[in-house]
């Protein structure tokens, strides 16, 4: 059984896994100027008749303000994807889009090499009584009953303030050893997930393109 067929025999946790968006924030202000008042021009009396004092007012600019502008660019090496479920987020431009085994999941693989992959996607949970870190428990379990598989972590924690789950494997596939990042959340009653795979060697670059991914998904 090859990896992609290994996943696709899971729930979503395993079939549907795998970049910054950059918010440039830029926010300007006119402050009003208040002229001075211009004093009262005084004319001098003329035998009997007086002309009154004469008062300039001050004028007054009413505050102009500019509302802060918010444009949301990617780095030319990132492309943007939408992946089933409502997912979006960003993958590296050159790599290739697929869907996935099942219809919930997309792959992206790096031409130049298969061992290096993103697998996204998102899908109704169909338990929704058994908490996330459960359900990713249970089929990290399943999944350590094959050969060549083994777990390095797994860890609940949040990804914007939704439940979320990390899971970082190691297997044996058909094209050579892999090691894996995941990252699973769950928002408004669906499973979403991003994956990471990539040679042991690269550990450190296969993290950080799934960082990349979780920072730059929605929801």
């Amino acid at each position: 059984m090859n990896a992609k067929n290994q996943l696709g025999a899971l729930p979503l946790a395993l079939t549907c896994t795998a970049l910054y968006i950059v918010l440039a924030g830029t926010a300007g202000y006119l402050t009003s100027t208040r002229p001075p008042p211009t004093a009262a021009a005084l004319l001098p009396t003329i035998t009997t008749t007086t002309t009154q004092p004469t008062t300039t007012q001050p004028t007054t600019n009413a505050p102009t303000t500019t509302q802060p502008t918010t444009t949301t660019t990617l780095p030319p090496d990132l492309q943007r994807v939408e992946a089933p479920g409502g997912l979006t987020t960003a993958i590296p431009a050159n790599w290739t889009v697929t869907t996935g085994t099942v219809a919930t999941t997309l792959v992206a693989t790096d031409p130049t090499s298969p061992r290096r992959e993103l697998r996204l996607g998102g899908a109704p949970v169909t338990d929704p009584a058994t908490p996330l870190l459960d359900r990713i428990t249970r089929a990290a379990a399943d999944r350590e009953r094959e050969p060549g598989h083994r777990r390095v972590t797994l860890t609940a924690t949040t990804i914007r303030d939704h439940p979320a789950v990390t899971w970082e494997f190691d297997e044996n596939t058909p094209s050579g050893p892999k090691r894996v990042a995941t990252a699973f959340w769950e928002s408004a009653g669906v499973e979403y997930v991003l994956y990471s795979a990539g040679p042991p060697e690269e550990w450190d670059l296969t993290r950080s393109r799934l960082s990349s991914m979780v920072d730059r998904s929605t929801p």
